[in-house]
């Protein structure tokens, strides 16, 4: 029986296991929960650069869905909102730390150069500290747009939704930020 009612909710829409949580149903909300979680970190670990921090910002948007279920319109698209409470949920966050500057110093990590004639491993490692010592360099807004589309894989309609600008915007959003990108990565341009 319990398997079987598992079953059921994993075959149910976002939005139907939030009417079924909102009704109080546990597994309901544990199914959305199991769903969401990674994602959400992974999302917000793009804003707080802290994956400690970015799980605590997630838990702390599931306790006030399961304190006030009532703040989400059943109406609307779950994916949608749950991300704009995220993303409010770390720019608060990032409000309120009086050191933010000195955090993003801490968390920068050395830009380190190398070309070489083959792509190798080691090539590898040193492409990922490179984007990820770039990445400390962007705005908020592109980091943003990165992990929405880059780590996310997120179409451009829904990132336009969940940061509340148009489609157009976000295009030349990405555009920007893929020269910019290119621009600190051209050492690791093999033709």
């Amino acid at each position: 029986m319990f398997k079987h009612q598992v079953n059921n909710f994993q075959s149910l829409s976002d939005e139907e296991l939030m009417r079924h949580s909102n009704g109080g149903n546990r597994m309901a909300f544990e199914t959305i929960y199991d769903r969401y979680f990674n994602k959400l970190v992974w999302f917000a670990r793009g804003f707080v650069e802290n994956e400690q921090l970015a799980e605590d910002i997630v838990q702390e948007v599931f306790v006030g869905i399961i304190e006030k279920p009532e703040r989400f319109d059943t109406d609307r698209k779950f994916s949608t909102w749950v991300y704009v409470v995220t993303s409010n949920s770390c720019k608060q966050n990032l409000r309120n730390q009086k050191n933010r500057a000195r955090i993003l110093e801490e968390n920068k990590e050395e830009t380190i150069t190398a070309t070489s004639n083959q792509l190798s491993s080691v090539d590898l490692k040193l492409l990922r500290e490179k984007i990820s010592s770039v990445q400390a360099l962007l705005s908020d807004r592109e980091k943003q747009l990165f992990a929405l589309r880059f780590e996310q894989e997120l179409k451009i309609k829904d990132m336009a939704a969940i940061l509340d600008m148009p489609e157009g915007t976000v295009k030349s959003g990405i555009y920007y930020l893929l020269k910019k990108l290119a621009l600190h990565l051209k050492e690791f341009d093999y033709e």
